[in-house]
């Protein structure tokens, strides 16, 4: 399910809300559109983010830091599934804490249609506040702000998902994750990198495109460097690194795209609908991996 690119461009569907209307967006599943906000910032923009900054970069607490690295992990994140992971299914906590992130100027909600679905993101003080206050321990991790596309946003929510229920397996053995790494951020890197081959031969592109996918801990198949939807790098039990990379596959994935996910060595995850009409095609010889339900 990886994504072609990143792109800000505006999406009727996903209509956005102003962020001191969080509560009653969460509780009705209704955006004002008299309070419809544009996602480009204006100068005059910039200086009430900067004043807002200033203001409340005092009161973010461990609560407030880990959700928002929840949301800007993933640039968003329903707020269904925030509140069943981070706050243990409390709906009314979970609105509450929102709602003063919100009335902050730190969250951001965008609610999509016809599936009215709220969706969360950080706003720039947001991102800059938590930058600034996340643990020092984990500084490489990639966060977001703003929204996409519909398509994009459901994408980057169902990874939350996949996350959340990949996380809990690896502490459930002891593990601890340490990072969380997207795909365009493999892409980026990755893309550099291949670039710089165009004015080799052909038989030192096929090197050196062995060597970058070993570099980023991947694999060529067929050619070509599979991209995993998330990757998550984590401390096991014995306190050695090490690293999973998952793919959240749908049901418009075909034989040859399952094939190169399971060589690439992926964990696959689907959800219930997805998986219960892939799994007999999981069987193929040539793939024969087991599906797991979100």
């Amino acid at each position: 399910m990886s994504r072609s690119g990143r792109e800000n461009s505006h999406d009727e569907r996903l209509e956005s809300s102003s962020v001191s209307l969080l509560r009653r967006d969460i509780k009705a599943g209704s955006p004002s559109h008299s309070a419809q906000r544009a996602v480009a910032e204006t100068p005059d923009d910039q200086i009430i983010d900067r004043a807002l900054e200033r203001e409340h970069s005092r009161f973010l607490n461990q609560s407030d830091v880990k959700t928002l690295t929840d949301i800007g992990t993933f640039r968003a994140v329903e707020f269904n599934d925030l509140a069943r992971h981070r706050y243990s299914g409390d709906t009314a906590e979970a609105r509450k804490h929102l709602s003063n992130l919100s009335r902050a100027g730190l969250v951001r909600s965008r609610i999509s249609y016809p599936e009215r679905t709220v969706y969360l993101t950080l706003t720039p003080v947001g991102h800059r506040l938590l930058a600034a206050n996340r643990d020092r321990e984990n500084p490489k991790q990639k966060l977001y702000h703003g929204f996409v596309k519909t398509r994009e946003a459901r994408h980057d929510a169902a990874l939350y998902r996949l996350c959340s229920q990949a996380v809990g397996r690896i502490e459930h053995t002891g593990g601890k994750v340490q990072r969380v790494i997207l795909d365009f951020e493999l892409k980026q890197s990755i893309n550099r990198k291949l670039a710089k081959l165009n004015s080799l031969s052909r038989a030192e592109q096929v090197h050196e495109r062995r060597r970058i996918a070993q570099e980023h801990g991947l694999r060529v198949v067929h050619g070509k460097i599979p991209l995993p939807d998330l990757r998550l790098e984590y401390e096991g039990p014995d306190q050695q690194l090490a690293k999973v990379d998952l793919e959240l596959v749908t049901e418009h994935y075909h034989r040859g795209n399952l094939i190169a996910k399971a060589k690439a060595g992926f964990a696959m995850y689907a959800f219930a609908e997805d998986a219960a009409r892939l799994r007999p095609a999981m069987q193929d010889p040539e793939i024969m991996q087991e599906i797991l339900s979100l």
